[in-house]
């Protein structure tokens, strides 16, 4: 039994949780701590935990994804929710087809732009259904029985489009829900919205439901005042805006980077967003 005085600091709930469950078991043992296997055992938790996590990528690919798959799914990611893509059924391109598989849903009004989310084969996809058919660019899927991803595309009115979405599917929107995409939307652009629909009284609804940026949670930076970027107008660097943005539940996301601008501007004017749940 390995028993420990003070749980570190450095673990996860889910490695607390682990060995409550396993001390709770072995609770008779009156075996003496050993330090080594406790490093061990706290190794072997994080290890399991990390082949555990999903690795998901959110890009607007500014179009023509069928020429630059190839290079997103070097991040080996187990699900890509890429914006501006092709419908795969009405591809030409033998082997986008092939990279979408069977396991995707895709949406949009032009099949040549759209919105589509593609998965591995081993995870399972569930459609969530509601009754607001009218959003098109907007996917909500469950994942694995586990959590709920929502993947976003806002079209023109933009920040407006997703409060509409919001307030038509409120019962969607928890602690257990992961939201990315392309907002197209930023506090900077406030005024250009109805003060009940700009993005600041956005973030106080998704905040209200326990979901939170998860860019600004790790950095520490303000709406609006973000040192990174994810846009950059007509790939031009001294243009760039924070529009791509990831939501989620504290403590949700394991890992969380942008991708480095000057290999991806050179793909789109948007940059990925890579992280863990």
């Amino acid at each position: 039994m390995i028993k420990i005085d003070e749980i570190p600091e450095s673990w996860s709930k889910d490695q607390r949780k682990i060995y409550e469950i396993y001390s709770d078991y072995f609770k008779d043992s009156k075996d003496a701590i050993n330090p080594e296997v406790v490093d061990e055992f706290e190794k072997l938790l994080a290890r399991w935990l990390g082949e555990s996590q999903l690795k998901i990528v959110s890009w607007n690919c500014n179009g023509k994804f069928r020429e630059k798959f190839n290079e997103i799914i070097s991040e080996d990611a187990d699900i890509y929710v890429i914006q501006e893509c092709e419908n795969p059924e009405e591809s030409k391109n033998e082997d986008y087809m092939e990279f979408a598989g069977d396991n995707y849903f895709w949406t949009g009004n032009l099949h040549y732009k759209g919105l589509g989310i593609f998965a591995k084969e081993n995870i399972i996809l569930e459609e969530i259904t509601n009754s607001n058919e009218e959003f098109r660019h907007f996917i909500a899927l469950r994942v694995n029985d586990s959590f709920n991803l929502l993947g976003v595309w806002a079209m023109p009115k933009y920040v407006e489009m997703i409060h509409d979405y919001f307030d038509a599917n409120e019962e969607l929107f928890n602690e257990n829900l992961v939201m990315c995409g392309d907002f197209n939307s930023n506090v900077v652009f406030n005024g250009h919205h109805p003060k009940a629909k700009n993005h600041t009284k956005l973030n106080e609804k998704l905040e209200s439901k326990n979901l939170f940026s998860v860019y600004h949670s790790v950095t520490g930076d303000e709406q609006g005042f973000e040192k990174s970027k994810t846009f950059y107008q007509a790939r031009h660097l001294n243009n760039p805006y924070y529009l791509d943005f990831l939501y989620a539940g504290e403590n949700a996301v394991k890992d969380f980077k942008i991708l480095d601008h000057y290999k991806w501007i050179t793909l789109s004017d948007h940059l990925p967003l890579v992280f863990k749940i």
